[in-house]
């Protein structure tokens, strides 16, 4: 895998970032569970998820790099 190469693809960028995010829920459920009570959550779990960002992004880069060199593909469902 080949993570370090950079990615000027901006639909392929936003896909990892999102990918990121849907990573971050999964592996955090019960953090997002209890930011969820806060008057402000989508705030709460933003910051949270800030805070990890760079961790995230590098994990989902590397499953997106995975599943590309194996001729898959990530796409957004519309």
């Amino acid at each position: 895998m080949n993570s370090e190469k950079p990615n000027t693809d901006p639909v392929a960028n936003e896909l990892v970032t999102k990918g990121a995010f849907a990573l971050y829920h999964a592996e955090n459920a019960h953090r997002v569970a209890e930011f969820k009570k806060s008057k402000n959550a989508e705030a709460a779990i933003a910051a949270d998820f800030d805070a990890y960002r760079s961790r995230y992004l590098r994990k989902f880069r590397d499953v997106f790099d995975s599943l590309s060199e194996q001729g898959l593909t990530v796409t957004r469902a519309v």
